[in-house]
This record gives structure tokens, sequence and C-alpha cells, in this order.
């Protein structure tokens, strides 16, 4: 789950990357993170003329990371060329120490802590990893609960100029709410489409999709950049 979202956001900001396939808890993830959990990101770069090597951990820092990034070598080019041109990477990651850099860390630390670990890291903990975590349905439950209040704040979230998270438009906060929210009709916490009435494979009830969530769903599916992260999950599937 967590692994694509850095996929995805590395094709919104073209960078070239080598992606590593790797279990998590294995020799190699436990080489990377102190714990043995995927994804990671290993950064090498150059500093007068010094070879550099450190690593990135947590999938929203990552993606914090590589937006910061993006965004300074646009303006470095932007900068050599005279060219006043705005391009697509500078706002995936609002500057610091701005009131948009503000919200857009808010948002991502709301994500992080309120719908993924405290609500789908749950469900997957104890269901999908309960030989290995043991199985807790009323922390599930509870967990349910918990990813339907945060998704109703988020949801109120979403720009009704922009259609995203921040009224500048598309941010690497929007690729953590979409995969949270991708992940969530996939264990069947939430509706697939507004139509949809199935059930949950767990037993606490599915969400249904309102029409504004699922517009906001579709504009993050026909990005091209979520459309190659995509087609590379169905290939390594």
């Amino acid at each position: 789950m967590r692994p694509f979202r850095n996929i995805w956001m590395l094709e919104e900001i073209g960078s070239d990357y080598e992606h590593i396939h790797c279990k998590p808890w294995s020799k190699k993830a436990k080489s990377v993170h102190p714990l043995g959990k995927v994804p990671a990101l290993q950064v090498e770069s150059q500093c007068n003329g010094i070879n550099q090597q450190f690593v990135v951990l947590e999938s929203g820092a990552i993606n914090t990371f590589l937006g910061d990034l993006a965004r300074e070598i646009e303006l470095v080019k932007q900068s050599a060329q005279q060219d006043d041109a705005k391009t697509t990477n500078l706002m995936l990651v609002p500057p610091p120490a701005t009131q948009l850099r503000a919200k857009y860390d808010s948002l991502v630390l709301f994500i992080m802590t309120e719908l993924d670990s405290q609500a789908l890291w749950i469900h997957r903990k104890h269901s999908d990893l309960k030989d290995v975590f043991g199985e807790a349905p009323i922390a599930v439950a509870e967990a349910k609960r918990q990813f339907d209040n945060g998704l109703k704040a988020m949801e109120h979230e979403i720009d009704d100029d922009s259609g995203y998270l921040l009224p500048s438009g598309f941010c690497a906060a929007d690729i953590l709410l979409s995969n949270c929210c991708f992940w969530a009709q996939q264990i069947g916490w939430l509706a697939r489409s507004s139509s949809d009435d199935s059930s949950a494979t767990d037993d606490v009830g599915t969400t249904p999709l309102t029409t504004k969530l699922e517009a906001y769903l579709a504009q993050c599916r026909h990005r091209s950049a979520f459309k190659k992260a995509n087609a590379l999950r169905k290939a390594q599937v």
C-alpha cells in the first residue's frame, strides 16, 4: 500500500529512480530501516564534489522531501533560464514557512495519524496479519469508526474551486489521502462508487462514497503519473 505513494510521487516529479523489491522485515529492509519496514528512500547526491548517501523514512516524509527537492530544482532551472513560467512541480509541496505549507503539513500529519496508523493499519495488523499480531475484532471495528470520522473531516477540506486539498491544486497530500481511500475500498470499508451498496468483508459496514469524494478520487486516478505508477504495480503483481 504505502510504497505505491512514493512511486506515484516519483512519477509526478519525473525523477529517475530504481525500485528495489523487498518484503517488510527482510534482511534488505532491515539494512535501511530500523524496524525493517517499507518503504524507505535511499538518496544519492553530490555536494561540492562529495558524494553523499542518506535514507528518508516514512511515506509521508519521503513525498514531502521529494516535493521540496523537485521545487528547488525547478526554481534553479527557472533562474538559469530567466523564465517566469510556472511548472507543475512547484506546488506539489508548498515552500516552507508559508501559510500554504502549514496547511499542507497539517493535512499530511492528520492523514498519516488519523486515517493511516489509527485506522487502516489497525485493520491490516489485526485482520490481514492476524497470524502475526493477533485477531482483534473490537479494535478493527473501532478503527473503522475512526476512519469514517477522519474521512469526513478530510472531505470537508477538499477545496471547491481546485477540487483538491489545497486551493493551489494537486499536491503530495492528495496522494496520501487518495491512496488511503483506495486502500479502504480494497478492504471494503469505503464503497467503490456512489451506487455501490455492497457489504464489507469484515462485517463493520461499508461507508457510502459521496459525490464530492467520488469526483475527487476520479481526478486523482486520471493523473498521468498515477496511471504510470499503477501500470508498474500491475506489472509487478
